[in-house]
């Protein structure tokens, strides 16, 4: 018996064939405890099919191309990380050995622009991994980015549906980066203002549109019934362009101030386990529910939550659990050699029996090489 069913690739294209718009409906956020500088991040994964996710270790000193043909980047990693895959095709989130932890969400509107090969070009399955790979903190990677002139290298799994995301970095100070390509120019939000990020719309209309909704979060929040709505409605008349604008993206917008209101509200934590259950408590909250099939393609952004994570940056802990069936684990990074003298690791999520992923994995994860990432090959 295995930890969730197994999607061929081929009922997966079947599915998404249905809808080209929402494919992914994820929600982040980078919690500071309040004592020790304590920063615990978490995410939700929410999509309309099993994502077959395996645990990664990669250890420092590997040698990374793209492999996306003419220009293609090429580097050797610095630090070691462990991440959590996507079809073992995507780094779709992790941590590494320094505590920079970093997540890729889906973003509809995304544009790479058209294949540039004066610059350096990085497939979107690496996207978060090079960062990983080669940057101690939010501020290095912010620096770089200015001056590499990167370009991300995206390919659909299936004609008419995009992968495309963008990008949230966060670091053991709180310091926060969201990376975004608009119209093919990459934009930039860094600071510990940042602390939360959903899907679509763009992360500028999120901060315009929470603008709104802060205020009035304590009184109705979005996605509550009608007095939710007639706030909505007064926004329109006050904004309708960026009503018009997002007009399906209703409850993505929710996630985001609800989110953004919860982590205003938390408590301090005094230790791992309450930073991890306050940070757990937050992503549950915007969590999506198992729905009948007949919903998922609706126009309504209301893809089932698969699985969330967590990463405490100061004990170096890494959690995943499961929605679908009762997986709950860790991984303490004391635990595994990410030096240069590691080997690459993998726990394959949806391969063992859920009896077997429960609590501490230390000794779980078996030898492997790493994947190929969407987006090589081109």
């Amino acid at each position: 018996m295995t930890s969730g069913t197994m999607f061929s690739l081929h009922s997966l294209l079947i599915l998404l064939s249905f809808s080209a718009t929402k494919v992914l409906s994820c929600s982040r956020v980078t919690y500071h405890a309040g004592v020790d500088d304590r920063i615990t991040a978490g995410r939700s994964m929410d999509f309309v099919a099993s994502t077959n996710s395996s645990m990664y270790i990669f250890p420092a000193g590997l040698q990374r191309n793209g492999s996306i043909g003419e220009n293609s980047k090429s580097w050797t990693s610095k630090y070691g990380s462990m991440v959590t895959t996507m079809y073992d095709m995507v780094s779709i989130d992790g941590m590494n050995s320094e505590g920079l932890t970093g997540s890729l969400l889906y973003l509809g509107n995304s544009d790479y622009g058209a294949r540039n090969t004066s610059r350096p070009g990085l497939p979107i399955g690496f996207w978060l991994q090079y960062f990983l790979d080669l940057y101690p903190n939010v501020a290095a990677a912010a620096e770089a980015l200015q001056k590499e002139n990167l370009q991300v290298v995206t390919k659909a799994l299936v004609p008419g549906v995009s992968s495309t995301a963008h990008l949230a970095l966060s670091d053991k100070s709180g310091d926060n980066m969201i990376v975004e390509y608009l119209d093919g120019k990459m934009v930039i939000h860094h600071g510990q203002q940042y602390p939360v990020m959903t899907n679509d719309p763009s992360f500028d209309d999120q901060l315009t549109l929470n603008t709104y909704w802060g205020p009035i979060s304590n009184v109705s929040l979005p996605g509550t019934g009608s007095p939710a709505g007639e706030f909505w409605l007064a926004y329109a008349q006050k904004s309708p362009e960026i009503v018009e604008r997002h007009a399906n993206d209703y409850l993505i917008i929710d996630r985001f101030v609800r989110l953004s209101y919860y982590n205003s509200l938390a408590p301090e934590s005094k230790d791992l386990m309450t930073s991890v259950a306050t940070t757990a408590a937050m992503i549950r909250a915007v969590s999506v529910p198992f729905v009948p099939e007949s919903q998922i393609n609706t126009g309504l952004d209301i893809w089932p939550t698969l699985w969330r994570v967590y990463q405490d940056s100061k004990d170096m802990v890494y959690f995943y659990e499961s929605s679908m069936v009762p997986i709950s684990i860790y991984m303490k990074f004391s635990d595994y050699d990410l030096s240069s003298s590691g080997k690459i690791m993998r726990l394959g999520l949806a391969e063992e029996s859920w009896e077997d992923l429960y609590g501490d994995m230390n000794g779980k994860f078996t030898n492997a090489t790493a994947f190929i990432p969407l987006g090589a090959g081109g």
